[in-house]
């Protein structure tokens, strides 16, 4: 290898091994395929290191010099350009390390700056001490690695189910291992890696910090030497040693020294000795069928002849040994492979050594090999843990005892011997003597221990018992006599059991006893150790065997009996001070104790034999052993005695009997007495005496057990209170309060008895749930007179002290700090494991406490109790006495940074501080006590860190909610279930305001703002490592690779709350912005995470839920973005949701390959890609056709979802079951309503225990099936609340991420044309999900919002570009040339509004479906469907027409577009009407009933359809079905509703919007001649004028003083309930809208139409009569538009509704009303026909941008101009349609021209106003002058018009200030971060709004002229030719008899006939109209000619004729104005010259 001339940090050793390990465990733990290539590559790359095992680089001199120059010259690093300066301080670090390790510098200083860096992880450490660790940790990974790689070769004893080509590489690679001496090596390692030597040789260079690092390094060294011990063992295990392997690891032993201080053998050698043990196993030929001989051939003991001689002859060398006992070890097994050999073919060769095996095993047991395997091999901590330790040892002794079962019997006979050589020295008085040899003693002690404990549940004892005749199930079929044989090895070793128990010794009974208590460890070796018991008892015949049940309970009655005398009373208070007893002596109290071990061991592993024990009448267990309780019996005894009754009553129906005998026995007093006794007085006196506590841990596993059950109410009912207190004051103020206080002679009693009595008090409070009755004192009688109160449950009483400052919470504390004073020491001492179970229980009691006591103290209130109680959080918060801080919620969350050796302890601590963190008033204390002290803080900090950053993947079947039982999880779980219980108390916390816990958690600022926070990468500025970089360091790894962040299924649940807190920190205000900024900037997060969507595999709930947090996250990353112009991020981001061509995946950041399988970037479904198109398409060009990601997130929601059946009960009611269940429904942690299960599972059991009588009895099985049921029904059912839940979720998300691409996305990101396309792809694949029959309806509903939202953004972007085409299309409509131009607009108009045919039919197929399927009681989806319909039908843009303003334009409508819109139109309506009449049914049915807003959206879509049906089938629908009359009708009996809409305080105005609906709808009708006759028909103008609501006008007084006040008419009140006046007129507006709309269809001249009409206004002539009296002082823009309605209605109506009621009604009230109106109509002439006058007033109204986005001024001045328009043409149209000819039409106007004479023109205040009451008509001269206004006006306008549209086709080349201020006038203030296409598009926007608006005044200036120069000439005409002066005398005489076709006086009315004129009452009404004029003297009429000579100039005609040339010529050819110009001109010229 050459020489390094360069430090390479990237490329450090510690580095490489950590990504070796790494590697080997994706490939062979994990079996993760993508890993296998790289784990070829780095064997390859690392094959020297392993064959160097653990060989450090070499020191190098050169190096040591470039190292010593550094801090001058600097060092080569690799990957930078210049040399790195190290610091001097860094250099002497360097040499020390390389010295200290022997070690390469350049290697040295790597790890110095890689310990530098990883300084974070290990706080408040420097960097040497770091790098100390890391160099350990590099040889564990080397080790491990090795370890693994071993483990996955092919072998013999285990496989890891690994593919064929990888075991098979990986063999091969080790093969070549140990070939070159890989076990030579280890053994080296072993002998020279000592940890002591280590250890020294660190202190001696100062190189070990404080205890926890001290800890950490002792842990690697030693798991080092334990991974290369594992390695050997693997390698036996599956390949077996050769020849020259085993030789060196005998002599290895020979030298070595295994032992630890307390006698047993470390874990190194325990490994190296099962490496033996299994080099010599040979068993795999007894169960090889076939192949024996190949199978012989592969093991070197067999295949090598020198293998046997070699090793026999070394191991019985003469050479002494270290450790003499191991060596026996040895020969035993050596002795028992060569009986195993023997048993084999081919082995003659070896014959004189195999002879020689029983020779071997004496040797062995001479040199006590027995009691060498039982006190250092078997009493090893480890042993029992490791399953195939246990198994080869159990291996070791079976094939002893079956192979050599004469020397067994040997070993028998000699124990014989023994016993009787003890037996006569004993009975002599004489001691045994020492070299007597036990090995059968020792061999069956040897067993009892072996299988004494089994924690991996192996059953290994079960090969020692043969099931007896009556338990072997028979075979089936013929064969039903015959049983099953068991095996020999079975049968042989049962032999021995029952031999073994044959006339025992003295000496041999307690071995005996003690092998039976280890062969019954199980279930079913316990029951047949029972049966084996019972056998050889009386019923056996003959003698009782001293090994038999009947003999233990006689002797234990025999004792009883015989102690019982010596008893002199029952309440004798000495009979517990007896400390030993002449009845019971040493031997036989060891035999007795032993016993009792054994009766433990079957009663606790088989119910069967526990029931039996106790039912048996004979036996009498209980009463026999509380006899001996009360006896005087040493406290050992006692405690066995207790334990013994704890195991018995493990059974329910004989804990009752239990509770009963212990409160008769009295062995805790609870009847007062006048002397003390009991175990009280034997606890204070005997055992805190002897300082040893047995009797009193007895007890308390029998209360422990006893309190399993619910205790009886009744206990000790008559003779004291009932109750548990006298049970509960021992356990608490005697045993717990008082432990610390006491001595121990072992120091682990002490809490050991700590544990055991909070144990019990846990229980107590864990199970109590309070209720109310527990508040209400209840009283009893006892005997002997006298009433007493009951006992409350003993978790009232805890509760009450814990939620106290009471001693047993300061003991509680006191514990909890104690612990972490002893635990942060980090080293072993006497009963640290029961510290640690008692610190747990204390933390699960403070837990419990906090979980109940809400409602405890809520009960409390409730009941207005005396007991004053503080909440546990506060009661946290207090000073701790010891400390005299308020430091109890530290040392509390000090057990976080425990998690490594043990979890529980970190996880009560987590949910301790999550019920703490839920008051936000404790979280700025709780942040500034954790933040006191900043070691400890970091200390804190670092153990959450390493709490989330556990490598234990979560299991798929592993439940940690709070209702599982933790002691049910494993370690890794409970880790697991810690990590996400700190998830819990973050997102929990971040809510809270700040500082808050989860800020200081994630490493946000705590004294600042946290919106300042500048979050950083660990280290950098001295940034701790977080919370946040742990969760993200998770989540991130495997996102580089092609399967995705390994958490989404590794650790599911923890990935899901991982992706919820990103989401929770982005959305939160307060952190939002520093965490988008930190993710995005450094881990470029939500593009990396969104490239795997959708995660596999699809529909699991966890997955779902993991997949909605991250797509709600980049949502929140979208909107921001797009929101703050980062167009790059945006961009990418929505490449990648809506990419459909593979070139996607080389655009991101270049951290990935192209991938488009279904785990990469587009995540397709397996459908659409196969394995072998995915493999070719990897190779394909790019852009290839792929599915939108968006698309392919939106198939992972399945809208499916099982339901599990209904129940089907026998025994239980369902309604009474269904109604239980309900009562348990609860929320969980999703928001999820479920049932809970746990309490619904006791509610029954307690209900089944309540059941009496025989029947009952005999169906109580048959009820706890039923029961069952139940409970998996309801679990079912929580499963599926829970998968509807998320998916509705997911959902959810899924449109948050939609809806904001759509809407928050600019267009200069998302082009017009792929947002369309997407919508509609969006809206195919959403209609044809809910297209399946088989969707649920839950899921279904959702969508229905979705697809409107679509749709309306859908119908947005195609009006948004038809008003961007439309500049163009206007401009080109304007233009005097390029007409066809229009092609071009065409094409853009038909990607807008077309798209394609297909996909918008199969939208609105799937629409109309989708509306049909839903159901009537789904009306908010139907509402949604309509509104989407509505949208859709709304898509198709009609063209839009401008009138032309040159010479030769007319207006333009481009055929194209015109074909392509009634192409479109023709298509919907041809689908609509494929659906027949069944869908016109429910949308007509839908607008008459059904929810109110679904109501008004089905309207709007008949109106919509109605507008597009040109053939009328929905009008002759709605028709012929009575919908149309139902309508209408509906409107009259919503009358009273909507009068009370027009209250002060109106009720909700959900009629009025209805009304408009409906009115909308009728108003489209009525656009049509036939709609409108069918509203004739039904008399639509008669219901409205008989509706009240509209004659309810407001006053004028009232509307005055709002309008004076500055609510002009109170449409400017921003509140959400409209002013009185708009709700008016929202009523008023429509109705007039439809008057207009009839009378335009049908045409004034039509008589019906008129006479409705009219009959409407006359109804409500009041309304009409106020309207256009009003007056208002300010411009108010809706009383002009209402004017505007008004004055247009009358226009229409009146003059042509005159002649229709002069024939129907001869009353003159009807005349009234219309010369009323007409008298008014003109009034409006002076006001409204004066463009000065309006023109100041709108320059004082501010410009304003409506919601409608139109300018209010513009707005006003239409408004006006309407008016003057309708008031203009109502006078043209009286005027004409009075008389064909100026004689006979009537005259309005006098004859006076003053007012467009004078310059100097009079206000509006000073001009004399026309009224009802009286006054002049007015002049012809407001005419002139109003119609020299409107020509003067035209020109300009007309210019202004012409301007505005170069601006709008040059809008590109506008200034930026002039866009700036076209934007500005849009309403849009920040326009500074628009790009310039935004700028123009809103500029285009306002420019077509005034083009618009200036057009609509031309036309209504030109229509002024028009009708203004008729009336002119028609009053010129009448003046100059027929008119007849008031003051000649023709007319005087002749005026009451004027006749039709003769000069008539203007007091004349046209269609009255004489008699009817001459009539004085019709002469008064016509009076009223112009009842005040004055005649027309020849006087006026001289000045009229006078006055028409100064303003009928030849300037005013050619205005007036410039103004059609400009724009009348281009709407017609024939010249209207010239025509009237020149018969004025004629008139002017004959009649004044």
């Amino acid at each position: 290898m050459a020489e390094r001339v360069a430090v390479n940090l990237a490329s450090s050793l510690w580095k490489n091994y950590k990504d070796l390990r790494s590697t080997v465990e994706a490939a062979i733990e994990h079996k993760q395929l993508e890993a296998f290539h790289d784990l070829e590559v780095s064997l390859k790359k690392y094959k020297p290191d392993f064959i160097s095992l653990l060989k450090n680089p070499a020191k190098n001199a050169q190096h040591c010099d470039q190292i010593r120059k550094g801090p001058t010259e600097g060092i080569t690093m690799e990957g930078q350009n210049a040399p790195f300066i190290i610091p001097a301080s860094l250099v002497d670090e360097t040499l020390v390390f390389s010295n200290l390790f022997d070690i390469n510098e350049f290697t040295a200083l790597e790890f110095l700056l890689t310990g530098e860096q990883q300084q974070s992880q290990f706080p408040g450490l420097p960097r040497g001490l770091v790098a100390v660790l890391l160099y350990y940790d590099t040889k564990n990974s080397l080790v491990h690695s090795l370890r693994t790689l071993i483990q996955a070769r092919e072998g013999k004893t285990w496989t890891l189910g690994l593919p064929e080509d990888l075991m098979i590489m990986v063999t091969k690679f080790t093969d070549q291992l140990i070939e070159e001496g890989l076990l030579n090596k280890v053994l080296g390692l072993l002998q020279s890696f000592d940890e002591t030597k280590e250890v020294d040789k660190l202190q001696r260079e100062r190189a070990l910090g404080n205890s926890k690092h001290r800890k950490q390094v002792f842990d690697l060294i030693k798991e080092i030497r334990t991974g290369l011990s594992d390695c050997l063992f693997c390698m036996a295990c599956q390949s077996r040693l050769n020849n020259t392997d085993t030789v060196q690891l005998v002599n290895y032993f020979e030298k070595c020294s295994p032992l630890k201080s307390d006698g047993c053998i470390d874990d190194v050698h325990l490994g190296l000795v099962m490496t033996f043990m299994y080099a010599m196993d040979v068993s795999i030929l007894e169960q090889a069928i076939e192949d024996k001989e190949d199978i012989a051939n592969q093991l070197p003991i067999l295949a090598d002849s020198s293998y046997v001689p070699d090793v026999h002859n070394l191991l019985f060398s003469e050479d002494e040994w270290s450790t003499p006992g191991l060596k026996a070890v040895l020969q035993f097994v050596w002795g028992v492979a060569l009986r195993n050999i023997a048993q084999q073919p081919g082995s003659q060769d070896i014959q004189d050594y195999i002879e020689e095996d029983e020779a071997v095993i004496d040797v062995a047991l001479s040199s006590g090999v027995f009691q060498f395997m039982k006190n250092s091999i078997i009493a090893s901590k480890t042993f029992h843990n490791e399953e195939f330790y246990v198994r080869c040892l159990h291996a070791l002794v079976t094939d002893f005892i079956i192979q050599m079962p004469l020397k067994v019997k040997e070993l028998r006979n000699r124990g014989d011997e023994a016993a009787r050589i003890v037996l006569t020295h004993t009975m002599e008085g004489l001691e045994s003597p020492a070299n007597l040899r036990r090995d059968f003693e020792h061999f069956m002690l040897l067993l009892g221990e072996l299988y004494g404990k089994d924690p991996l549940k192996l059953q290994l004892p079960f090969e020692y018992w043969c099931p007896g005749e009556s338990s072997v199930s028979p075979i089936a079929g013929f064969a039903g006599h015959y049983h099953h044989r068991p095996p020999h090895r079975q049968v042989s070793l049962y032999k021995f059991v029952r031999i073994a128990g044959d006339l025992l010794p003295p000496s041999l009974y307690v071995p005996y006893i003690k092998m039976l208590t280890g062969l019954a460890n199980g279930p079913q070796c316990a029951h047949h150790c029972f049966n084996l018991l019972k056998a050889n008892g009386i019923s056996a015949g003959g003698n009782i065997s001293s090994v038999s049940w009947d003999h233990f309970f006689m002797s234990i009655n025999q004792y009883y009996t015989n102690l019982r005398h010596e008893i002199p009373s029952l309440h004798d208070t000495h009979i517990y001070r007896h400390t030993a007893s002449r009845g019971i002596t040493p031997q036989e109290l060891d035999g007795l104790m032993t016993v009792l071990k054994l009766m433990q061991q079957i009663a606790r592993q088989d119910d069967a034999a526990r029931i039996a024990l106790c039912e048996n009448q004979s036996w009498l267990p209980i009463v026999l052993l509380f006899g001996l309780l009360s006896c005087s019996v040493p406290p050992i005894l006692k405690g066995e005695l207790l334990h013994t009754l704890a195991a018995l009553g493990k059974s329910p129906e004989v804990a009752a009997t239990l509770w009963q005998s212990l409160e008769v026995s009295q062995i805790l007093p609870t009847v007062s007495s006048a002397t003390a006794s009991g175990i009280q007085v034997e606890l204070d006196e005997v055992e805190a005496r002897n300082e040893e506590f047995p009797m009193l841990l007895g007890f308390l596993d029998f209360m422990n057990t006893l309190t399993d059950i619910p205790v009886p109410a009744s206990l000790g009912a008559g003779f004291r209170a009932p109750g548990f207190d006298p049970y509960l004051d021992f356990l608490r103020d005697v045993v717990f309060l008082k432990f610390n206080t006491r001595a121990y002679r072992n120091p682990a009693d002490k809490w050991q008895v700590a544990a055991d009595v909070l144990e019990i008090l846990l229980k107590l409070l864990r199970d109590y749930r309070p209720q109310a009755e527990d508040f209400i004192d209840q009283q009893v009688e006892i005997q002997g007179g006298g009433m007493v109160l009951t006992n409350k449950p003993p978790g009232y009483n805890l509760l009450i002290h814990m939620l106290n400052d009471s001693p047993l919470l300061k003991l509680i504390l006191f514990v909890v700090h104690e612990a972490t004073r002893l635990l942060d020491q980090y080293t072993e001492f006497p009963g640290k494991s029961s510290l640690q179970k008692a610190t747990l229980l204390c933390l699960k009691m403070i837990e419990i406490t906090l979980e109940k006591q809400e409602i405890f103290m809520d009960l409390l209130r409730e009941f207005n109790s005396s007991i004053l109680v503080a909440s546990m959080d506060k009661l946290l918060m207090g000073i701790n006495t010891r400390t005299g801080k308020a430091d109890h919620l530290v040392n509390i969350a000090k057990y976080v940074t425990y998690n490594s050796f043990n979890p529980e302890l970190t996880l009560s601590s987590i949910k301790i501080l999550y019920w703490v963190t839920q008051s936000s008033v404790y979280q700025p204390a709780l942040v500034g006590m954790l933040t006191a002290n900043k070691v400890v803080a970091g200390d804190i900090l670092h153990g959450f860190v390493e709490c989330l950053e556990i490598e234990d993947l979560e299991e798929v079947s592993c439940d940690t909610s709070d209702d599982t039982d933790e002691n049910e999880l494993s370690s890794g779980d409970v880790r697991n279930a810690a990590r996400q219980h700190i998830m819990h108390v973050i997102l929990y916390s971040l809510d809270h305001p700040a500082p808050n816990l989860a800020h200081f958690l994630l490493g946000y600022e705590l004294t600042k703002p946290v919106c300042t926070s500048n979050l950083q990468e660990p280290g950098v500025l001295g940034s701790p490592r977080s919370c946040l970089h742990a969760v993200l360091s998770l989540v991130n790894r495997g996102v580089e690779s092609r399967t995705g962040p390994t958490c989404v299924y590794n650790t599911p649940r923890f990935a899901e709350l991982a992706y919820k807190l990103i989401y929770a920190l982005c959305v939160n205000k307060d952190t939002s912005n520093p965490t988008m900024r930190f993710l995005r900037a450094t881990h470029d997060f939500f593009l990396a995470h969104l490239q795997h969507l959708p995660f596999r595999p699809k529909g699991e709930l966890t997955i779902l839920n993991q997949q909605s947090w991250l797509l709600k996250s980049v949502a929140m990353e979208i909107k921001m973005t797009a929101a703050n112009r980062q167009r790059s991020h945006t961009q990418r981001l929505l490449r990648m949701l809506l990419e459909d061509t593979q070139t996607v995946s080389k655009e991101i950041g270049g951290k990935l390959e192209t991938s488009v399988d279904g785990d990469g970037m587009f995540g397709m479904d397996s459908h659409l890609l196969d394995s072998t198109t995915i493999s070719h398409a990897r190779q394909a060009v790019t852009g290839m056709q792929v599915r939108r990601k968006i698309l392919c997130i939106l198939d992972t929601i399945d809208l499916e979802q099982d339901a599990p059946l209904p129940l089907r009960l026998d025994f239980l009611n369902p309604g009474t079951v269904e109604r239980v269940i309900s009562t348990f429904d609860e929320k969980n942690e999703y928001g999820v309503t479920v049932c809970n299960i746990k309490l619904l599972h006791e509610y029954l059991v307690q209900e089944l225990n309540t059941l009496q009588g025989s029947a009952a009895a005999g169906q109580r099985p048959l009820i706890q099936q039923e029961i069952e049921r139940v409970l998996k029904n309801v679990v079912a059912r929580n499963s599926v609340r829970q998968h509807l839940a998320s998916k509705k979720h997911s959902f959810e998300s899924w449109r948050h991420v939609t809806e904001v691409m759509l809407t928050a996305c600019p267009l200069d990101v998302l082009k017009p044309d792929t947002r369309r396309d997407v919508i509609v792809e969006l809206l195919q694949d959403l209609l044809r999900k809910v297209s399946n029959p088989d969707a649920r309806q839950e899921l279904v509903a959702p969508i229905a919002g979705v697809i409107l939202t679509l749709m309306v953004n859908l119908r947005q972007s195609i009006v948004h570009d038809h008003t961007d085409t439309g500049a163009t299309e206007y401009i080109s409509m304007l233009e005097t040339s390029n007409v066809s131009t229009l092609a071009s607009q065409s094409a853009i108009m038909g990607s807008a509004t077309s798209l394609t045919a297909s996909p918008l039919v199969v939208v609105l197929r799937g629409l109309i479906e989708f509306i049909m399927q839903s159901s009537g009681g789904q009306q908010r989806v139907r509402t949604n469907l309509y509104g989407a319909l509505l949208n859709f039908l709304q898509l198709p843009q009609k063209p839009k027409e401008m009138p032309g303003v040159d010479d030769d334009r007319s207006p333009v409508l481009d055929s194209a577009q015109l074909t392509e819109y009634e192409k479109q139109i023709k298509t919907n309506i041809s689908v609509i009407t494929s659906y027949g009449e069944n869908f016109m049914e429910m949308v007509c049915r839908d607008s008459c009933d059904g929810h109110d807003v679904g109501k008004m959206l089905a309207i709007s879509v008949l109106d919509t359809i109605i507008s597009f049906d040109k053939h009328q089938r929905w009008l002759s629908f709605l028709t012929s079905k009575g919908y149309l009359r139902h309508i209408m009708e509906s409107i009259l009996q919503d009358d009273e509703t909507l009068q009370n809409t027009l209250k002060p305080l109106p009720e909700p105005l959900k009629a009025l919007y209805i009304y408009e609906s409906k009115m909308s709808l009728l108003t489209r009708l009525a656009k049509s001649p036939g709609g409108a006759q069918e509203l004739l028909h039904s008399a639509v103008m008669n219901k409205l004028s008989n509706c009240k609501f509209l004659s309810l006008r407001p006053e004028q007084d009232m509307y005055r003083m709002r309008s004076v006040s500055g609510d002009a008419d109170g449409m400017e009140d921003h509140s959400f309930v409209p002013s009185l006046m708009a709700r008016y007129r929202q009523l008023l507006f429509p109705a007039l809208k439809l008057a207009i709309a009839i009378m335009t269809s049908l045409g004034i001249q039509h008589r019906e139409a008129a006479n409705q009409v009219l009959q409407f206004i006359i109804s409500h002539s009041d309304v009409f009569n106020g309207i256009m009296r009003d007056h208002h002082v300010q411009v108010s823009l809706p009383a002009l538009q209402e004017l505007a309605l008004t004055t247009a209605v009358i226009y229409r109506t009146v003059p042509g509704g005159e002649n229709a009621y002069r024939e129907d009604q001869s009353q003159l009230e009807y005349q009234g009303h219309i010369s009323r109106i007409q008298r008014q109509m003109l009034s409006l002439i002076p006001r409204y026909c004066c463009l000065d006058h309006w023109t100041k007033k709108l320059k004082n109204v501010d410009s304003s941008i409506a919601a409608d986005g139109k300018d209010k001024k513009d707005e006003i001045s239409e408004a006006l101009l309407e008016i003057s328009s309708n008031v203009i043409a109502y006078s043209r149209a009286v005027v004409s349609m009075s008389g064909l000819s100026s004689e006979q039409c009537l005259i309005l106007f006098t004859a006076s021209l003053v007012e467009a004479r004078s310059r100097e023109l009079h206000t509006m205040e000073d001009m004399q106003m026309f009224s009802v009451t009286g006054g002049r008509p007015p002049s012809l001269g407001v005419i002139v002058r109003f119609l020299k206004q409107c020509t003067s006006v035209f020109i300009p306008a007309l210019e202004s018009h012409k301007q505005y549209i170069r601006k709008l086709q040059h809008i590109n080349e506008l200034a930026p200030e002039e866009l700036r201020e076209l934007a500005l006038s849009m309403g849009v203030s920040n326009t500074d971060k628009m790009s310039t296409h935004q700028r123009q598009s809103l500029a285009a926007s306002r420019l077509s709004q005034i083009v618009q608006h200036k057009a609509k005044q031309l036309t209504l200036y030109y229509y002024i002229v028009e009708n203004s120069i008729f009336l002119l000439w028609r009053h010129l005409e009448f003046y100059f030719l027929h008119c007849q002066p008031s003051d000649s005398s023709s007319a005087m005489f002749s005026m009451p008899t004027i006749k039709s076709g003769k000069p008539r006086r203007l007091q004349g009315y046209p269609g009255l006939s004489d008699s009817e004129y001459e009539d004085s009452s019709l002469y008064e009404g016509m009076s009223k109209l112009i009842g005040a004029m004055e005649g027309v003297t020849q006087e006026d009429l001289e000045q009229l000619k006078g006055d028409a000579i100064a303003c009928l100039n030849e300037p005013f005609f050619e205005k007036t004729l410039k103004v059609d040339e400009c724009y009348g010529k281009s709407r017609t050819r024939y010249g209207f104005v010239p025509a009237v110009v020149r018969r004025i001109r004629r008139l002017l010229k004959l009649h004044i010259g």
